[in-house]
């Protein structure tokens, strides 16, 4: 066996090179490929420009509007809802799948939004990878907001924490597949976010009830959905709702959005 390895001490050598090399190969084109993906995924647009007038009239929705006739709300001149997923110290909303299954029935455009209570980054990803698990199996056409406005968040020493919050849960969602958004106060827009480097990476949705003439309330470039009114009326539903517009024709770009991601998962 010595003299065996003696005289073929060249080729063993060589097959072992080959060996190793195949390996460290492999290795790296896995990881390599693996991060390739996600870093692909992060960087397809998921911000978009307004186009200065309304594109659709919509409604938002959760349990506090109890059972909905969605063909009603239709027929009453609203094309898209987004549903509560949930809140995260409430859980899943107990009205979350029959909305999106009643809304999807009667031909409705859909996008959801879930109630952050979280206050750091790190529980901002937690909450995202929830929402993916709530949401799995269902397409939207409108986005998936991160409702961001609880109290312990309004703090101008936040803001930092406040951006990368935003920026991480967005992230997440977006790997996950799904267009990702941000719903908040203007209040919150204009004095404890960075509004600027924020509004040219997501989609904002923002609350403002002063001017319920559809105005932008005086940030047209930045605002893709206004909820205008809290105190809507509309038929099939037994309660006050939320009322916005959109500036953005969301199915025309979630379906883009989906075409390229497809570019990336198959």
């Amino acid at each position: 066996m010595k003299s065996f390895i003696l005289k073929n001490k060249k080729i063993i050598a060589f097959g072992i090179i080959v060996l190793v090399l195949i390996f460290i190969c492999t290795t790296a084109g896995i990881t390599t490929g693996t991060k390739l993906s996600g870093e692909l995924v992060d960087n397809i647009n998921t911000c978009s420009v307004p186009e200065g007038e309304i594109i659709a009239h919509g409604i938002d929705v959760s349990k506090y509007q109890g059972s909905i006739d969605y063909e009603k709300v239709k027929a009453d001149g609203y094309s898209f809802v987004i549903i509560r997923v949930g809140t995260s110290q409430g859980g899943k909303d107990v009205n979350f799948e029959t909305n999106y299954k009643k809304a999807l029935a009667a031909g409705l455009h859909i996008g959801c939004y879930y109630y952050t209570y979280a206050e750091t980054a790190e529980e901002a990803k937690q909450e995202a990878l929830a929402v993916r698990r709530y949401i799995k199996g269902k397409d939207f056409d409108y986005p998936v907001f991160l409702d961001f406005e609880h109290n312990g968040l309004q703090s101008y020493k936040r803001i930092a924490e406040n951006n990368s919050m935003i920026n991480t849960f967005c992230k997440y969602i977006k790997r996950g597949g799904y267009y990702p958004g941000v719903y908040t106060s203007s209040s919150i827009y204009n004095n404890y976010i960075d509004s600027v480097t924020l509004g040219n990476t997501w989609d904002f949705w923002i609350a403002s009830y002063r001017d319920e003439t559809h105005n932008y309330d005086g940030y047209q470039k930045s605002f893709s959905m206004w909820q205008y009114s809290s105190n809507g009326v509309v038929a099939g539903i037994d309660a006050r709702v939320d009322l916005n517009v959109s500036y953005v024709d969301y199915p025309k770009l979630i379906s883009e959005f989906n075409a390229e991601l497809d570019k990336y998962t198959k």
